[in-house]
């Protein structure tokens, strides 16, 4: 599949994902560079859309409150904790009382 084993082993260990998504039904989940990941970010932007505002969540073991689920999420990736930009699906489940925790920590939605 891949002509170049640097290529793929290049993108085996990327943290950006891409989800093909219909009628929400999964077509498919790619991992790509970076650049292509934030090539076709910049060419989406403009047809996203939110169904609810973003809440602030709370890191219940470090006091940490983040603006949204996904920016907890960039600090998992930073310290090396998440592999991917999906992990704040996981954060909002333990924050809704679905799982007990993400990750190793336990969160909850901040009040604002």
């Amino acid at each position: 599949m891949y002509k170049n084993k640097k290529i793929k082993q290049t993108l085996e260990r990327t943290p950006y994902i891409v989800r093909l998504l219909k009628n929400e039904t999964v077509l498919g989940t790619y991992r790509v560079s970076k650049e292509m990941f934030l090539s076709i970010q910049k060419e989406i932007t403009p047809y996203q859309t939110f169904k609810e505002k973003a809440k602030k969540v709370k890191c219940i073991e470090t006091g940490e409150i983040f603006s949204s689920a996904k920016q907890a999420n960039e600090m998992l990736v930073q310290k090396g904790l998440a592999s991917s930009y999906t992990a704040y699906n996981r954060i909002k489940e333990v924050c809704r009382n679905k799982t007990e925790t993400a990750y190793g920590f336990h969160w909850e939605f901040a009040e604002d």
